[in-house]
């Protein structure tokens, strides 16, 4: 249970950074903002909103979050995790990834974190439900 809760967390995360790239380009391009990490929370805000799924509340605590934990990570651990999603295994086995599960866990709170949890559990439901192509 405890490699599945952070595996969800990490997919809540690396989706996240998904959606955030996305937003980015359809919002403010952090690169020519004066404050790269506001522009970076308000891009993911804009687009963890339009799903309807999170309080605006909710979308500002997970984009915070979010983009603090983003930042934290070097360019070896980027590679790091890289490397290990190529070999077939999970990054939630990397040490740094799960002490930044847990950190990240404490930022979202109990509610937030079982509500992402819920709704990542929703989200790979229906992928798998949906007709391979």
């Amino acid at each position: 249970m405890k490699f599945l809760n952070a595996k969800l967390v990490l997919s809540t995360v690396l989706s996240a950074a998904a959606l955030t790239a996305t937003a980015a380009h359809a919002a403010q391009d952090p690169s020519k903002s004066s404050d790269v990490r506001g522009t970076l929370i308000g891009n993911c805000k804009e687009g963890a909103s339009k799903g309807g799924k999170l309080t605006a509340a909710e979308a500002d605590k997970f984009c915070t979050c979010q983009v603090d934990a983003e930042g934290r990570l070097t360019k070896a651990q980027e590679w790091q995790i890289v490397s290990t999603v190529n070999q077939k295994k999970s990054p939630s086995t990397l040490p740094f990834v799960q002490q930044q599960n847990k950190a990240i866990q404490t930022c979202f709170g109990p509610q937030l974190t079982s509500k992402l949890k819920t709704l990542s559990e929703e989200a790979m439901k229906n992928a798998q439900a949906q007709p391979k192509k």
